[in-house]
């Protein structure tokens, strides 16, 4: 387990050390929980351009750069595949961080 080093106010680290542990164990908790639901809505909103762009092209990301997106050379196609490879980023990067909090246990 990695080991962090934390500042916290005098009025924390004046508690009885079981009583500073199990307010940092539960804050720590409460914030894991609040991120949860912000990357939900982060998936959400990947989600829904993803899904915008596959409707607009009919091919999924990956297909569209081996087989579309070669044959369309327009300001628009480029446009799009720039936000399809940022939202598809985004997806991914909130997919992982979910996987990390969701091994954590506690949150859900």
């Amino acid at each position: 387990m990695e080991q962090i080093e934390l500042r916290i106010p005098k009025s924390i680290e004046l508690l009885v050390s079981t009583d500073r542990d199990r307010l940092l164990r539960s804050a720590l908790r409460v914030a894991a929980k609040q991120r949860m639901r912000e990357l939900a809505k982060e998936r959400r909103e990947a989600m829904s351009h993803i899904h915008r762009l596959e409707r607009k092209y009919g091919v999924s990301f990956n297909e569209f750069e081996r087989k579309k997106f070669r044959g369309l050379d327009t300001v628009q196609a480029h446009e799009d595949h720039s936000d399809w490879f940022f939202w598809t980023r985004v997806l991914e990067r909130a997919d992982r961080a979910t996987d990390a909090f969701k091994k954590m246990g506690s949150v859900k």
